[in-house]
């Protein structure tokens, strides 16, 4: 890893391609370990930068030097994962290959007029697609051993089954209809009796759920999917369902909503339903550990950003 420099200099014709300096005549914004990056790219990571500000620690008051600081670093970045892919011959898939050009469309025909007003061709905005294609695959070939790895599997399932949980539910809150104060006490007690009712009319299946809701003048939800760290829900809500028995239905109560829910198996629901989480898993599960492998590996590498 600490050979970084070395390789930026034997790399620096496969890279020029895609920073966009190569006979193209474009501007350099700033160069990083002896590599040119193009003004048009800088363009794009600044203005991400200013479109979503709180996504780079920055506060709604932030300096231009800050928004500008932010914009290299993701330069930087940009630059880091196009240098480890090369240097560990790593390759995407033709279906990664596709997803990219699908996204660069998609992009372009929501916002093409947008980035053309900044700078930002559509063949810039290919390689910086292309990058973070790159991001994604250097993850997955340090950290996903592949479903063939029968412990590695069950290290990822262990988490999933951990950290998951899956219900049905109706909700209701202690608000007003217009939002402008809270329901009286004598109305909040009639929304728990009816809550109550709702559950001890369930039993156990799944319909009698749909059912003894649809009686009571509500629509269960399909089934959702929640992650435990989620904060979509009241304090609390994650570790109430986790201790539920499955097909089990009971109420909670909060400050200001009451749930009725019922849980459902995440094993039951089939293996499926574990495939489209995985790939989620393996990037909870080793989050910490990318952080510092991405901060490692950009230290080594050097910016002069005299230009912008």
């Amino acid at each position: 890893m600490k050979k970084i420099i070395c390789a930026i200099a034997a790399l620096n014709l496969i890279i020029l391609s895609l920073t966009g300096c190569a006979f193209g005549g474009k501007k350099t914004a700033l160069t990083i370990s002896g590599t040119d990056i193009d003004s048009g790219i800088y363009a794009y990571y600044l203005d991400r930068v200013e479109q979503r500000p709180e996504d780079y620690g920055l506060n709604s008051e932030y300096k231009a030097g800050e928004a500008r600081d932010a914009a290299i670093d993701l330069c930087v970045r940009y630059l880091a994962f196009n240098t480890y892919f090369a240097e560990n011959g790593l390759t995407l898939s033709v279906s990664e290959k596709v997803s990219v050009s699908d996204n660069v469309n998609n992009f372009w025909m929501r916002s093409g007029n947008h980035y053309e007003k900044i700078g930002v061709s559509k063949q810039t905005l290919t390689k910086i697609l292309t990058s973070e294609a790159y991001e994604n695959a250097i993850f997955a070939y340090l950290y996903d051993k592949g479903t063939d790895n029968a412990e590695a599997e069950e290290r990822i399932k262990v988490y999933f089954y951990g950290n998951y949980v899956a219900f049905r539910n109706i909700c209701a809150y202690y608000t007003t209809d217009d939002g402008s104060g809270r329901i009286t006490e004598q109305e909040r007690l009639a929304l728990v009796d009816t809550f109550n009712a709702i559950a001890a009319a369930s039993g156990a299946d799944s319909d009698g759920f749909t059912t003894a809701c649809s009686d009571a003048g509500y629509a269960a939800s399909d089934i959702v999917v929640l992650e435990k760290s989620n904060e979509g829900y009241p304090a609390g809500f994650f570790e109430n369902v986790n201790g539920m028995q499955f097909n089990e239905v009971k109420v909670f109560e909060y400050s200001d909503s009451i749930f009725a829910v019922r849980k459902e198996s995440l094993v039951e629901l089939g293996d499926g339903l574990y495939s489209s989480y995985r790939d989620t898993c393996i990037k909870n599960m080793h989050a910490d550990e990318w952080s510092a492998f991405v901060e490692d590996y950009i230290s080594a590498f050097t910016v002069d950003a005299e230009n912008v």
